[in-house]
């Protein structure tokens, strides 16, 4: 598998995906409390709401008993959810109490989670805070008199810094300072941000650096050794690569309409190199994209994962294959493509990365835009 989940990780999930009895996907009709994070254009979202058994006289003694959760995500953020909304519901918590639960206690509620999955939980957490103040403003209740201030209000305010992620300077700024992020590797697994084309690392260094300016890195200095800033500075500033040599006189050659996938992924030894990217993929006309959608849209569920199967074949693999790395097919179910990565691909920083810039857009482009993947 792509990463090492615990098993524990592995059942939540796979109890949300097969709808089992106790999981908690789906939607409650007029919850108490509605709260949503991420972007489906990010590739990780989530909508978490829940129910609660009212106090006749004081809401602060309200206690939530159900909770439900929808999310476009990995096998993280489906299992994290499950775990905010697992976690809720066992411990009989009020909204006001819910509020203490943090991504850590979602973590060790999965028995561990990959560091580059941390976000998962962040995203989770960032939720149940916009529900309970959702809540709070349905039921009156003051919560500046309480002495709780809605943290998150800063995601979508300010400077953007990661446009890849729409990651905001306030945000990253209280993202650093709340979850102790350190290295800029850090920043990228707790909230995505310098996870894409990572034009915005150097930026994201130098706030890291501002605000532990008088404390030590785990490093002992939050600054990149000089031949590490060297070599990414090198990476951002190279001119794209490109199978055939110029001729003169020659036709400029047609840009491919997918997104071309640029990480920064640091090595063992520290030095930083590039993912896989679509430049080298076959480009098809407007004609001939129309009639694979057409074909894909009035194709019976066999004839759809076929389809999928062959566009992954013609056009993902091939360039995943140049690096060393592969995917594999698990199930397709409607419109969710479940795949797993092997070879060099299994253990790459950047394999989500890898399968929401490269796979599902290939599949979005040629097949149908609902498409999602789903690594597992």
């Amino acid at each position: 598998m792509a990463w090492q989940y615990s098993e524990k990780t592995k059942q939540l999930f796979m109890d949300a995906v097969q709808g089992k009895s106790g999981a908690h996907v789906g939607e409650i009709e007029n919850p108490d409390g509605v709260g949503e994070h991420g972007s489906v254009a990010c590739g990780d979202a989530l909508k978490f709401m829940f129910r609660v058994q009212r106090d006749a006289s004081d809401p602060l003694k309200d206690k939530i008993v159900e909770a439900k959760f929808l999310t476009f995500g990995c096998t993280s953020a489906i299992a994290a959810s499950e775990a905010l909304c697992r976690i809720i519901e066992e411990r009989a918590l009020t909204p006001i109490e819910a509020l203490k639960i943090t991504n850590q206690d979602i973590v060790e509620y999965l028995e561990g989670l990959p560091t580059q999955k941390i976000h998962c939980s962040v995203m989770g957490a960032e939720a149940l805070e916009t529900a309970v103040f959702d809540w709070a403003k349905k039921r009156g209740v003051d919560m500046a008199a309480l002495g709780l201030h809605q943290l998150n209000n800063d995601e979508h305010e300010g400077r953007l810094v990661c446009s890849c992620f729409g990651i905001t300077e306030p945000y990253l700024r209280r993202k650093i300072k709340e979850l102790n992020l350190k290295t800029v590797d850090e920043v990228t697994g707790a909230i995505k941000a310098g996870g894409a084309c990572g034009t915005c690392r150097g930026e994201i260094q130098d706030i890291i650096n501002e605000i532990w300016s008088s404390a030590t890195c785990a490093t002992g200095t939050c600054e990149l050794p000089q031949e590490t800033q060297a070599a990414i500075d090198e990476f951002l500033n190279a001119k794209p690569e490109t199978n055939q040599p110029e001729q003169a006189g020659e036709a400029p050659q047609r840009e491919s309409s997918f997104i071309q996938l640029a990480t920064v992924t640091q090595k063992a030894d520290g030095s930083y190199a590039n993912g896989p990217t679509l430049a080298d993929a076959e480009n098809p006309d407007a004609a001939a994209l129309a009639a694979s959608r057409a074909e894909y849209a009035d194709a019976s569920p066999y004839k759809r994962a076929k389809l999928i199967e062959k566009v992954i074949e013609e056009v993902a693999r091939p360039v995943m294959k140049r690096d060393g790395g592969d995917v594999e097919i698990v199930d397709v179910k409607d419109n969710l493509v479940y795949v797993s990565l092997v070879g060099a691909c299994e253990d790459c920083e950047s394999a989500t990365l890898t399968l929401e810039m490269l796979v599902e857009t290939v599949l979005q482009d040629r097949l149908d835009p609902n498409i999602k993947i789903v690594q597992i």
